[in-house]
């Protein structure tokens, strides 16, 4: 139990604060029931010695029967019929299995096949004595392995065969052509029921050690480790094998309607009934806690909460008993009604409870129980009605359990509230609620934007908005979204209308200053050839524009506009010019520019965005373009080494260590 300064008002049963089994002599414990460390909860065994560990029937998608192997594509399989000494192939277009070779027609006669293996193009045989290999499908027989006693084979992708003997669970290594190259030692214990090959040049090993079927993933840059089923699962997709009996197998794959099951005998017939199946789990368990100990004299336990998933055909049912001293009797039990998780304690009051969680169902499926809250002591709105409607002991037991019913639902009104902070939490909500978040601070995302960048917007809108409209929020927005730091260029800034030249400061070398520019050597105005001036201006020397008096060009030229730039290739253009359209202020003009290959004779490039400095290529005598001996002509490095472009602190010269791109 957690420990805090108020009195404790519930107690959690679960993994992480624990599931209290109970340990005493009489007490029947735990039968059936597994996950006790599982922070997924409370579930089934499964039958067999191994009730925590897969089952065969599980690792069927991945490891198929030995008489099966999936071929190239999700629909092509291979089918080996021992008995009849023909190995079968899937027709991806009818979906019957037709034989890969015509009668009279095998390069290589099966004597007696004890398993297939697959990957791509190739394929592989098990005999008693031999492994077969073929290419292009059965088309071509690449080799013959001799091996004693081969029981499995796997693909590798690097043209190599991966043997496993009876007796032994280390693998012998050849290729295609029956060349052995070495042993790979497993380590694993048991006998080898199956074996596949993974990206990355990876091997997973199925083990049957006395009934306890164990995973194994390893290859040739690391030892084998035993693995999880959810490992497997995460590395290898499953194939389209679902179940495997005595009379048949059964696919599942994709329909015009949606998933269906199609059914075959081992012969390639197909079957319209579903092949039996062993049952994974088993039918019923029980689970008895130790004596939960409320601290508080004759409590009055109020409530029994269970967190659980109960698929179809599986069922959860809890019993408790309360009492002063641990003493009861087997009568005294009471069980929750069929299907409720959620139920009234009905019991006297007591400072112990004890409870027995049973679990049961069809062995096709299994319920899990990840959590159960025991609340106390009975707390209730009837505790704010007056003394008068509780002098009754047992209305006053009906007013509780009566308002119960709308505290309760209070409760979860109250625990909907106190959760709503948390949908305001870029970094916490799901990534379909960012849109409806986004919508609450007035915020648009564009289809092309990641799940980060709308979570990054987010957190930057409060920032965003309150300097919104500066040069800041607008290369801040860009930065997020592109992930490059723009150059906002304010076009009202390259003005040079009646400008001086600032007078140099400091004293000269000699006894008078220096002066700078001052009136009659620049022109502050004069004759305007940028539009025409009656009186002024030559006819078809100037052009006719027309927007307010030639005298206020000095200060209206370029007023409220703006350019953002950006290197080449850094974002997309139109995406950028939407992004600085939402952004620019409502009385502003803002233009997009991305780099361009070089300087722009006659308009102002900026360094970086139009322009790089890289250094020369290495220059070669002869071919299309031959290099001069001259003085710009480098044969090879000097002592302090090749020169790598403009170097901060190093004198550098355009056109002899850079050129301009």
């Amino acid at each position: 139990m957690t420990c805090a300064p108020h009195p404790a008002t519930f107690r959690l049963l679960d993994t992480y604060v624990g599931w209290d089994e109970s340990t005493e002599p009489g007490a029947r414990g735990i039968v059936g029931i597994v996950g006790f460390d599982d922070p997924a909860g409370l579930r089934l065994a499964y039958r067999g010695d191994a009730p925590e560990g897969p089952t065969r029937g599980s690792l069927l998608p991945w490891f198929p029967d030995p008489r099966l192997a999936p071929g190239c594509g999700p629909c092509a399989w291979y089918l080996l019929v021992p008995d009849e000494r023909r190995l079968l192939r899937r027709d991806v277009c009818s979906g019957a299995f037709t034989p890969v070779w015509p009668p009279g027609c095998d390069p290589a006669a099966l004597r007696e096949p004890v398993s297939v293996a697959a990957r791509g193009h190739r394929l592989a045989v098990v005999e008693s004595d031999r492994v077969l290999v073929w290419r292009r499908e059965g088309g071509q027989l690449a080799g013959v392995i001799r091996a004693e006693r081969p029981r499995w084979a796997a693909l590798a992708p690097d043209d190599e065969v991966l043997v496993a003997c009876q007796g032994s669970t280390d693998l012998r290594r050849y290729d295609s052509t029956g060349g052995f190259r070495g042993v790979l030692r497993t380590g694993a214990r048991g006998e080898v029921i199956g074996l596949r090959t993974g990206p990355e040049r990876t091997v997973w090993l199925l083990t049957d050690d006395d009934g306890r079927i164990r995973i194994h993933r390893g290859g040739h840059r690391g030892p084998f480790r035993p693995v999880t089923a959810d490992e497997l699962a995460a590395a290898l997709p499953p194939s389209a094998l679902t179940s495997a009996g005595e009379d048949g197998f059964c696919l599942s794959e994709k329909g015009p309607d949606g998933p269906q099951t199609t059914c075959f005998t081992w012969q390639g017939l197909p079957r319209d009934a579903a092949p039996p199946t062993t049952d994974a789990y088993m039918t019923s368990g029980s689970y008895v806690t130790t004596l939960i100990d409320s601290g508080i004299s004759r409590c009055r336990w109020h409530r029994v909460r269970v967190d659980a998933d109960v698929p179809a055909g599986t069922a959860v049912a809890v019993e408790i008993v309360v009492s002063e001293d641990g003493r009861y009797e087997e009568s005294d039990w009471q069980l929750s009604a069929p299907g409720a998780t959620d139920f009234l304690v009905d019991q006297p009051p007591g400072r112990f409870l004890r409870l027995r969680l049973r679990l049961s169902g069809d062995g096709g499926a299994t319920p899990v129980v990840r959590r159960i809250r025991l609340d106390f002591p009975r707390a209730t709105s009837a505790d704010l009605l007056p003394p008068a409607f509780r002098q009754d002991p047992a209305a006053d037991d009906f007013t509780e359990r009566f308002l119960s019913l709308f505290d309760a639902t209070l409760a979860q009104l109250d625990r909907v509230i106190e959760r709503y902070p948390a949908l305001l939490d870029p970094a916490g909500v799901p990534d379909r609620v960012l849109p409806w978040l986004a919508g609450l601070l007035g915020l648009s995302y564009e289809a092309g934007w990641d799940a980060p960048t709308r979570r990054a917007l987010l957190a930057a809108a409060p920032e965003l908005y309150r300097r919104r409209g500066t040069p800041w929020a607008l290369r801040e927005a860009v930065r997020i979204v592109f992930g490059v730091a723009p150059v906002i260029d304010e076009l009202a800034a390259d003005r040079c209308w009646a400008q001086l030249r600032k007078a140099a400061q400091g004293q000269g070398q000699g006894p008078e200053p220096r002066r700078g520019q001052g009136l009659g050597a620049v022109r502050l105005f004069g004759r305007s050839a940028s539009r025409f001036r009656i009186g002024g201006s030559a006819l078809g020397a100037a052009p006719l524009r027309a927007f307010g008096a030639p005298d206020s060009d000095p200060y209206t030229a370029h007023a409220h506009r703006f350019r953002v730039l950006l290197p080449a290739g850094s974002a997309d253009r139109t995406a950028l010019l939407r992004l600085v359209e939402r952004q620019a202020p409502a009385h502003t003009v803002g233009s997009v520019r991305t780099g361009g290959a070089g300087f722009v004779v006659g308009s102002r490039s900026t360094v970086g965005v139009d322009t790089a400095f890289v250094p020369l290529p290495a220059p070669v005598l002869g071919g299309a373009r031959p290099v001069r001996l001259n003085r710009d002509g480098v044969l090879r490095p000097g002592p302090r080494g090749l020169r790598r472009g403009v170097g901060v602190g190093v004198v550098s010269a355009v056109g002899v260590h850079t050129r301009v791109s």
